[in-house]
């Protein structure tokens, strides 16, 4: 699965990357007007919504919806979609505008549920990419205005703007609405290990030196040993139990770290452990509640 995993992994960080180039150029928006949260997670009638970027002005709220689509995408109004790739190969996809459009729908329904004004919902579906070329795939249906390229969302929403609607909320309004979507806001739990596949036995356990990447580093006279390269780390262990975080679980035992990081000594693991870690339980059943190190 390695290979796959890979793929996987630079697909993440091309869209973080996209998403961070639309956080940009957002930030030359004035920051006192409006509130803006970031990939909130709602739930809404038995499953869960997630915005990418939701603003919240007084006179309307904005979704901006980013995709990091390479390609010739080509698009039949808001029904059919088509990727063509580098290499002329087509590809059907979903398409964006329903998808953003059922979003604001889920968020009306929870304005609503607040007992609030009606105020207009609007939204952009921003590629972040500058190679991704959009085309409208019959000549006489255009692409739809609101799907726009990065270097265009600070003007696009300049132009909202300053149509001078009146005023729907006041500022203290918009505030509670921004407390409850962060008290609404649930996480999605991604099981990696179950998506792709994999086993926990599977996994290569030890503690990775941060120098050259060798496993597994030796434990000795307090301090975590690189056969490979010599490199010397306190913490080394802190990197191996955030992979047991995010890989296998939340919490550890002193028997399933002693496994995970190839020490035999449960003195020595306790005190690891102990030193960075709040336990709950006695003896046998007491477990470490991890929490992302550094």
């Amino acid at each position: 699965m390695k290979n796959k995993i890979k793929d996987e992994l630079i697909k993440e960080k091309t869209g973080l990357k996209g998403e961070n180039d639309v956080q940009f150029m957002l930030r030359f928006l004035p920051t006192d007007d409006h509130y803006h949260h970031r990939n909130p997670r709602i739930s809404c009638t038995d499953s869960h919504f997630e915005i990418d970027n939701l603003m919240m002005y007084g006179m309307q709220f904005l979704a901006v919806e980013v995709k990091n689509w390479y390609g010739t995408i080509f698009f039949d109004g808001d029904k059919q979609v088509i990727r063509r790739d580098d290499h002329g190969v087509d590809t059907g996809m979903l398409n964006p505008i329903p998808q953003v459009k059922l979003q604001m729908h889920r968020l009306r329904l929870l304005l609503n549920k607040m007992n609030l004004p009606h105020i207009p919902l609007h939204y952009f579906v921003v590629f972040s990419s500058p190679k991704t070329i959009i085309k409208p795939l019959y000549p006489e249906n255009p692409v739809p205005k609101e799907v726009i390229h990065a270097n265009q969302v600070f003007f696009k929403i300049n132009e909202l703007l300053q149509q001078n609607l009146p005023p729907v909320l006041d500022m203290d309004t918009i505030a509670k609405i921004s407390e409850r979507l962060i008290e609404e806001h649930t996480p999605k739990k991604v099981d990696v290990l179950d998506k792709f596949g994999i086993k926990p036995g599977e996994l290569i356990c030890g503690v990775f030196c941060q120098a050259c990447g060798a496993a597994p580093m030796k434990r000795g006279y307090g301090k975590w040993h690189c056969p490979t390269c010599y490199h010397v780390s306190k913490n080394a262990h802190l990197a191996a139990l955030n992979d047991y975080l995010l890989l296998v679980n939340d919490e550890i035992t002193n028997a399933e770290a002693r496994v995970f990081l190839k020490l035999d000594s449960a003195d020595i693991v306790k005190k690891l452990l102990q030193k960075e870690y709040v336990s709950y339980g006695a003896n046998r059943n007491r477990k470490y509640g991890l929490k992302v190190k550094y």
